[in-house]
């Protein structure tokens, strides 16, 4: 498989089924960023976090089965095993759902970026799934900026 080169873009995910498969603290951080853009989420997992539990998404305590994914816009396979990451890339690509695997950038077919948000601006810092952390810092440094020219 070649290098990956994601197109940066924004989507509308307001009311669209997400499912995030794992229940883990990968998966609740994912969950808590989805969570602002007012998107339907569910989640399968044979062992869920409390933060899941007591988060008010429906999440099913169960195996992954390809036919979990109809219905849905995008999946994120937070995981942690490479072996059923893999099934679930092949399987969502079959299946026209949106995949992202959860720290596997070349299973994925969109990678997340590093969002600063005030008010209707938002800016998205993206590394092509590369350096999350670059991505993070350089975010953090335009929300700095941004902060700093509002106090003037």
């Amino acid at each position: 498989m070649g290098q990956k080169n994601f197109l940066p873009v924004a989507i509308d995910i307001a009311d669209e089924k997400i499912l995030v498969i794992g229940g883990g603290q990968s998966a609740w951080n994912k969950i808590k960023i989805l969570q602002r853009f007012e998107a339907k989420l569910e989640v399968i997992a044979l062992s869920v976090c409390d933060e899941i539990k007591h988060s008010g998404i429906p999440y099913y305590v169960k195996s992954y089965e390809k036919s979990d994914l109809t219905g849905y816009l995008m999946l994120y396979s937070c995981t942690n095993n490479p072996d059923l990451d893999k099934r679930i890339a092949r399987d969502g690509r079959d299946a026209g759902v949106l995949v992202n695997i959860h720290d596997h950038p070349a299973l994925c077919q969109f990678v997340s970026p590093a969002i600063y948000q005030n008010g209707h601006l938002r800016i998205a810092v993206s590394s092509n799934g590369t350096d999350v952390y670059g991505t993070i810092r350089t975010r953090d440094l335009i929300k700095n900026y941004f902060e700093k020219i509002r106090a003037i």
